[in-house]
C-alpha cells in the first residue's frame, strides 16, 4: 500500500532528512560517535504519529482504537522528549559550536512536530465522541501525561517499555509522584512548566495553520 503523507507529514520527513544529514556529516567530519543517540531517539519520537495515523477515518470506537490510543498515549512521551536532549548540546571540539546547535535543535523541533501531528490526529478521534466542552480539558491532560513521561524518562531513566518490563517500579514512582508531592516539587514543577510550554506551543501552531 502506498503510504500518502499529509503536508505536515512531508515537512515533518524533510526535517528528520535534515537532522540525519547533519548528524552524517558530523560523524564523517569528526570520525566520532557523538550524537548517535539521535536515530534511536527519532524513531521512537515518529512511533506515536505510526500509531495516530490508524485512527484517521475511524467510524466508531472499537476494542482495537481504544488499543491503538492506549499504545500511543504510552509512546507519545517520546516526541517531546526530544526537546529535553538539548541538555547535551556544549561546545565541542570537531565542528563549530552553531553546528552542533543546528543539530540538537533540529532534533528537538522534528520530535515536537511529530508530537504534535500525532497529537492532532488523536485529539480529532476523540472529539468525534465527547462533548464539546472537554476537547482542550482532554488535549491539556494528554500533554501533562506527556509530560509526566518526560520526567520520568529524563529523571528517573524509565523507558516506555519499562511498564511491561518493570511494572511495579513505574507504578511506585507513579504513586509517590501524585500522593506525595511534597516530596517531589522539582518533579511537579517540571511537568506543569511543561504542559504549559508544549500546550502554548502546540495551540500556537494550530492557529497559525487554520488563518
Amino acid at each position: 500500500m502506498k503510504l500518502i503523507l499529509t503536508p505536515a507529514e512531508k515537512m515533518l520527513a524533510a526535517f528528520l532528512a535534515f537532522t540525519v544529514c547533519l548528524l552524517g556529516v558530523r560523524v564523517a567530519y569528526t570520525g566520532t560517535v557523538m550524537y548517535m543517540f539521535y536515530p534511536w531517539n527519532l524513531l521512537l519520537a515518529i512511533v506515536p504519529l505510526f500509531l495516530s495515523r490508524r485512527l484517521r477515518g475511524a467510524k466508531h470506537i472499537t476494542i482495537a482504537s481504544i488499543f491503538i490510543c492506549a499504545l500511543w498515549l504510552l509512546f507519545f512521551p517520546n516526541a517531546p522528549y526530544l526537546i529535553t536532549d538539548i541538555f547535551h548540546f556544549e561546545k565541542r571540539p570537531g565542528v563549530p559550536q552553531w553546528f552542533d546547535l543546528l543539530l540538537v535543535l533540529s532534533a528537538a523541533w522534528c520530535g515536537l512536530l511529530a508530537g504534535f501531528i500525532s497529537l492532532n490526529d488523536v485529539e480529532k478521534f476523540l472529539a468525534a465522541y465527547s462533548p464539546r466542552r472537554w476537547h482542550w480539558p482532554l488535549t491539556v491532560f494528554l500533554l501533562f501525561a506527556a509530560s509526566f513521561g518526560i520526567y520520568l524518562g529524563r529523571y528517573l531513566r524509565f523507558n516506555s517499555w519499562d511498564i511491561v518490563t518493570k511494572p511495579f517500579a513505574v507504578a511506585h514512582a507513579g504513586f509517590l509522584f501524585t500522593f506525595r508531592p511534597h516530596e517531589h516539587i522539582q518533579g511537579w514543577s517540571f511537568c506543569l512548566a511543561c504542559t504549559a510550554f508544549l500546550l502554548l506551543a502546540y495551540a500556537s501552531i494550530k492557529k497559525a495553520v487554520t488563518q
